[in-house]
């Protein structure tokens, strides 16, 4: 099916369904000595149900796990921060449903080569599979469906979504295995302002952080069933290019320890996809999270994630074509006003675009 199809198709075979977060940090044991126990049941309890039901739940795991204590990070100098996680949590990710995630991201390296390691380690042991290791293929078999995960982002020791044509080369090579191809990657700017991005370079604190746009399309002409992005820590657009979905940002999935739930970063979604035995898209949609005042995910029943999707979708900054995803008419109000109070800029000149409302 086409991406712009997001209503479900009858099928007489059971899907595979797969659900996508955006970035996680959990407690940080860098910051909090002792982590109450009883943490770890809440992490997830507001999207458990969601997860439960998936046969594969990704996330990008923008933390450590490790007991490892010197940081490379100066957290002092209040525009930098570490994050670090007991090393058990690999386990209780694996126990709500997370069969990947993506390490490729500027935290995985904040408690150095020995901190990388162990986060590799455990996760691996405790039956994760790790995407974003440089030159290397997050192989998974699901039901019979072969899934290649690749991951980006903009740091060297990392896949590069600053080479267009390494990037596309390693997804060829992944597609020649016979896979369902998925490019994940952690990039573009960061915080309010990053909701609205172009077909361009993206700085933040000095950094090219990449054209996400021209990445992203690259990497399905070159054979990508579907690009998933995280980083900006907001929520972006949803382009359905080449009949192939490209999700710009997830924003945040769990953010206890150090991530924002303000402003914008109140509200995030989580993206839930059905495809058949053989790779082909069945149903895209999203579930609209918000986050209480613990940072922790809750389905949100005033849709306001998904709402911004639409809206970011409908006013881009650049031309293509983006999914519009049904809500209800009830609350379109409070999130006009909620925006109101929360845009961090006027709203960008449009341009000519093909927009997808189905």
């Amino acid at each position: 099916m086409a991406c712009t199809s997001i209503q479900p198709i009858t099928s007489t075979e059971n899907p595979i369904r797969m659900v996508f977060g955006g970035d996680i940090v959990l407690g940080n044991s860098f910051v909090v000595e002792n982590i109450s126990k009883d943490w770890e049941e809440r992490y997830f309890s507001g999207v458990r149900s969601l997860l439960k039901r998936a046969d594969l739940v990704f996330g990008n795991f923008e933390d450590t796990l490790t007991d490892q204590e010197k940081t490379t990070k100066t957290p002092s100098s209040g525009r930098a921060y570490a994050f670090r996680s007991p090393p058990h949590y690999a386990k209780l990710l694996f126990n709500e449903g997370f069969r990947v995630v993506n390490i490729a991201n500027n935290h995985a390296n904040d408690f150095g080569e020995p901190g990388y390691k162990d986060t590799l380690n455990f996760l691996t042991n405790a039956g994760i599979a790790v995407t974003g290791v440089k030159d290397e293929i997050a192989l998974l078999n699901v039901r019979g469906l072969n899934i290649a995960f690749l991951g980006f982002t903009y740091l060297n020791r990392f896949n590069s979504v600053l080479d267009l044509e390494a990037g596309a080369e390693r997804v060829r090579n992944a597609k020649a295995k016979g896979a369902y191809v998925i490019v994940t990657f952690h990039a573009g700017a960061e915080g309010p302002i990053a909701i609205w991005h172009g077909n361009e370079d993206e700085e933040y604190l000095g950094e090219n952080r990449g054209n996400t746009v021209a990445f992203s399309r690259a990497m399905i002409d070159a054979g990508a069933d579907i690009v998933v992005g995280h980083g900006p820590h907001v929520l972006r657009a949803i382009e359905c290019y080449q009949n192939k979905p490209i999700v710009y940002s997830l924003g945040n999935f769990v953010g206890v320890g150090g991530l924002s739930i303000k402003s914008l970063a109140a509200v995030s979604v989580l993206l839930d996809i059905t495809v058949s035995t053989d790779g082909t898209l069945q149903t895209i949609n999203l579930v609209p999270i918000r986050f209480n005042d613990q940072k922790l995910p809750r389905i949100d029943a005033q849709e306001f994630g998904t709402r911004l999707v639409n809206y970011l979708g409908e006013n881009a900054r650049y031309a293509g074509t983006f999914l519009t995803f049904p809500t209800d008419h009830e609350f379109q109000m409070e999130f006009s006003n909620w925006l109101d109070l929360n845009m961090p800029q006027k709203l960008p000149e449009q341009v000519t675009q093909t927009p997808a409302r189905k």
